[in-house]
């Protein structure tokens, strides 16, 4: 004999099995009871909460003889044993294959015939949302006021694509989730009917990433009873479900506060090789970041050993607050990236930032080596003794695995004479790119800009590469170019690497440029402030990286000149 699937073989058959929708179930019973049984319905819920099942049961409650004394299915009267043999007059059509205008015509047709064996003819139109709007339309009026013998059943999971008119002629059911217990109480019943043995912990895996719905717990049962191994483990599931494990997810915690970008691209890359979705890690970290809160707020809400797990996260008000908008950022992006892995390994790399600019409160700088001088970029306003320089610049090295000495130190001693903050630095470079704009470099960069997605999987430049795809360049000149990039993750980034991209440009364009970075909204802001000195004819000049002071001054026509160069004839009208 052919195997039967366990959820096929444990389909509740009578109201008396249905695990989990117990409003419905009594709303339906009561109505049987009381013959208020109307026309039609809509059943509508997640996948695997039990839906078609009821229909079914539904179906055949309401031609049972025996049903007012038992209030359930009895199997012996007349009608359910006839059932038992011929079920012809409880139809199931499945909306996603039969939804066209002709099939639905020849339901109309059919239902005007009276049932065969029982006292109602019931159809049950699954996933009813597929149905075209003709099919809608030639529905509608049997819909409205079908035959007496006739009862319709709707089943969806999307009731927000059905017609109103057609929600406003049915009784509608909502089907919940199911709870965590009742779920646990029915696999923990099949394993016995089967005579097997499963850990508790692992029925309660199985309930969780089922997520309330009993068939996908059932089918995963399933799979795992098909295992060799007696001992069926937690780590076990996680494989055959292809969920994400919550170790994983506090690995990944652990790593973005200890600021290892090596790790954490290994467990990237590690993920993506596993075939794992990033829509479930980054679902999965935003989970534990409210676990996180609940446990701070709430003693013992959460079992000690779970609950020590997210103590030793460590994470502050601050952190929590900015974590969270950037996962939720990237959740936005993973679901329109055709590149999941590469939006994901920018996002994470960003958290770092972070936590990092958050955690260290220290009075740190960046030493960088620029031409002949030396310009100190302050990190923090914070004052204190205590930093790991060694472990800070050792991963600076790792990032760039350039070969050569190193471009970024960091430094808790320098001269406050030689300091200029990065704001200050960004104006100075902006203010330059447009000083010394030319349409013809600007050109030349762009045409060679796809170059950098072959460094996408270079050990040394894929970092900085997978950052420079999701920007462009929008002016240049001979020394500096001015970067867009679609919000603020990137912009933090980019200022936390320049000289590391810096290195990269003369790698890919063979020439040496000073690098800068706006959002796109700024860039709009900057472009409309240009076209308005034009006007004004006010120019841009020149300045030292090493002067703080910003200026400009009247000119002419080199303003105009410079202004046909940046944007072109098109964009701005000379007057």
């Amino acid at each position: 004999m052919s195997y039967t699937a366990l959820y096929r073989k444990y389909r509740p058959n009578k109201f008396e099995s249905v695990v989990g929708q117990d409003s419905t179930v009594s709303i339906l019973r009561n109505s049987i009871i009381n013959n208020h049984i109307s026309h039609a319905y809509l059943f509508t819920g997640p996948r695997g909460t039990g839906k078609t099942s009821i229909a079914k049961i539904f179906a055949h409650a309401v031609n049972c003889e025996n049903f007012n004394n038992s209030s359930d299915i009895c199997f012996q009267c007349n009608t359910c044993l006839a059932l038992s043999s011929n079920d012809s007059d409880i139809i199931e059509i499945d909306a996603a294959s039969n939804n066209g205008v002709e099939e639905i015509r020849t339901l109309r047709d059919n239902v005007k015939l009276l049932p065969s064996v029982c006292k109602y003819k019931i159809y049950i139109i699954d996933e009813v949302h597929m149905l075209s709007t003709g099919a809608f339309n030639a529905l509608l009026k049997t819909l409205e006021e079908p035959p007496a013998h006739a009862i319709f059943i709707l089943a969806t999971t999307e009731p927000n694509k059905i017609p109103v008119t057609i929600l406003s002629r049915c009784q509608r059911f909502d089907f919940n989730k199911i709870d965590l217990k009742s779920l646990e109480d029915r696999l923990s019943f099949i394993l016995k009917e089967e005579d097997r043995t499963f850990s508790r912990e692992v029925i309660n895996y199985i309930s969780k990433v089922s997520d309330g719905g009993l068939r996908d717990a059932i089918n995963l049962l399933d799979q795992a009873l098909s295992l060799s191994n007696n001992n069926v483990t937690v780590e076990d599931i996680e494989n055959l479900s292809g969920k994400i494990s919550n170790q994983l997810i506090f690995q990944l915690f652990i790593t973005i506060t200890e600021g290892n970008y090596i790790e954490l691209l290994n467990i990237i890359s590690d993920i993506s090789q596993k075939g794992k979705s990033f829509i479930d890690v980054v679902n999965n970290m935003l989970i534990i970041l409210r676990d996180y809160i609940i446990n701070k707020s709430v003693k013992d809400y959460f079992e000690e050993e779970y609950s020590t797990k997210l103590l030793n996260l460590s994470l502050d008000k601050v952190d929590l607050i900015k974590i969270s908008s950037l996962l939720t950022d990237l959740l936005a992006e993973l679901k329109n990236s055709n590149n999941q892995k590469l939006i994901c390994e920018i996002y994470m790399m960003n958290l770092i930032q972070v936590i990092n600019n958050n955690n260290l409160n220290v009075e740190c700088y960046l030493q960088v080596k620029d031409d002949n001088d030396t310009i100190n970029i302050s990190q923090s306003d914070n004052s204190h003794e205590d930093i790991n320089n060694s472990k800070i610049a050792s991963q600076n090295d790792e990032i760039s695995n350039s070969g050569e000495e190193d471009i970024v130190e960091i430094s808790s001693k320098v001269d406050a004479s030689n300091t200029i903050n990065l704001f200050e630095l960004k104006k100075i470079r902006i203010n330059n790119v447009f000083a010394g704009a030319n349409k013809d470099i600007l050109n030349k960069i762009n045409k060679d800009y796809d170059r950098i997605n072959d460094y996408i999987s270079n050990k040394t430049y894929n970092i900085i590469a997978a950052l420079l795809v999701d920007g462009k360049v929008v002016v240049a000149s001979d020394k500096y170019l001015l970067f867009t990039f679609k919000d603020e993750s990137y912009i933090s980034l980019f200022d936390s690497n320049y000289k590391h991209i810096e290195i990269f440009m003369n790698e890919i364009f063979d020439n040496s440029y000073k690098v800068v970075a706006i959002t796109d909204l700024d860039w709009e802001k900057y472009r409309q402030e240009f076209i308005l000195n034009k006007k004004n004819n006010i120019t841009y000049v020149l300045i030292e990286e090493n002067d703080v002071k910003l200026e400009v001054s009247e000119s002419s026509n080199e303003l105009e000149d410079s202004a046909l160069n940046i944007f072109g004839e098109d964009t701005i009208s000379v007057r």
